[in-house]
């Protein structure tokens, strides 16, 4: 599509706004599963609305397949000597991070989003989720935050504490318990896949924790309370138990029991499953719904952020699900220029699509 450019206080993006960029060189959407959502497009100074591109205004684009137009604020720019300047942007949602909020006692999602809602100035974003999730969201402590880092980015923010995928559209922020869909798509040695590198690293795995709490009591005294070493049970590679630390703080609003430690270190345990070393798996392939040949069958093959697809190596017998975690999107070219897969470093259940 060709971008179109708005003033900063647009709201409805159905119109073309001050005029269509169509003198754009090119114009990229990289988007990474709960982490970046950004745009960079380059445009000529003698191109047509080049004097109305000011920081400030807003670029709208679409960023994958569904033709859903998304607003990006253009935050700055680089101009070099042979006149095509650069322009780096962020996704409206980014404003978060400009509004200011405060609260305690918060032991639910439904009350986490409240407090979002009585930010200052006032926040014009609205919160949606399919996840009835409660417990204690440590980011809460009474501190004034912005709203952006306590979605996520800060120990103890709302990914921290309930899980999920973002997604951002426009003015509204969906936390969903799985973003994508498992696709039945396979990428194979030798039909679509263009690239494979894989990276495993064993140093950082553990099977056991030593969980804690540390927090103040009602005299102003410093309160540590910690539990035996609780064991995964899991036998390690290398048949000896590996235990390390476990700040349990942020999980807990008042003093636990040990009892209550150690539920949560073998949740916690079960669910990330750190005796597995970390994989990362990165790989380029040909999306054959970008093909003519496949063409017909474009809507059976289209895959995008957070969807879950096979990845078929035999040469390293090779072959399991993996979540798509990166892309970029072309927006002159419409289709997809990378795509990446997630590892199985954070949690295994995550990389195969597994809710919790």
């Amino acid at each position: 599509m060709i971008p179109i450019l708005y003033e900063s206080n647009e709201t409805s993006f159905t119109s073309n706004g001050l005029g269509r960029l169509r003198d754009c060189i090119s114009c990229k959407v990289t988007e990474e599963r709960n982490e970046i959502y950004e745009c960079d497009f380059e445009y000529p100074v003698s191109g047509s609305h080049f004097d109305d591109i000011q920081l400030g205004r807003i670029i709208a684009v679409e960023h994958d397949d569904s033709s859903n137009v998304q607003p990006f604020d253009i935050v700055s720019y680089t101009r070099p000597i042979n006149g095509i300047v650069s322009f780096h942007c962020q996704h409206i949602s980014y404003r978060q991070s400009k509004l200011t909020t405060a609260g305690t006692n918060i032991n639910s999602l439904a009350d986490a989003f409240t407090m979002l809602k009585s930010s200052a100035p006032s926040n014009p974003f609205t919160y949606y989720t399919d996840k009835d999730s409660t417990g204690y969201l440590g980011a809460a402590d009474g501190i004034p935050k912005s709203v952006r880092s306590m979605l996520g980015g800060i120990e103890g923010s709302i990914l921290d504490a309930y899980g999920g995928e973002y997604e951002w559209d426009k003015f509204t922020v969906n936390l969903w318990s799985a973003r994508g869909e498992v696709k039945d798509i396979t990428v194979r040695y030798g039909v679509n896949l263009t690239d494979y590198n894989e990276e495993v690293d064993y140093s950082e795995t553990y099977t056991a924790v030593a969980p804690y709490w540390t927090g103040e009591g009602w005299a102003g005294q410093d309160i540590i309370v910690t539990a035996p070493m609780v064991d995964s049970g899991v036998t390690p590679y290398d048949g000896r138990t590996a235990c390390v630390p476990l700040d349990l703080s942020d999980k807990f609003e008042t003093q636990p029991s040990a009892a209550q430690l150690t539920s949560m270190a073998q949740s916690i345990l079960s669910s990330t499953q750190p005796h597995l070393p970390a994989q990362t798996l990165n790989i380029s392939f040909v999306r054959l719904s970008d093909t003519e040949e496949f063409s017909q069958f474009a809507s059976l093959m289209e895959c995008k952020l957070c969807d879950i697809i096979r990845v078929v190596f035999p040469q390293y017998s090779m072959s399991g699900r993996f979540k798509i975690v990166k892309t970029v999107y072309d927006v002159l070219q419409e289709h997809f220029d990378e795509m990446e897969l997630g590892t199985l470093s954070t949690s295994l259940s995550e990389a195969l699509g597994i809710k919790r």
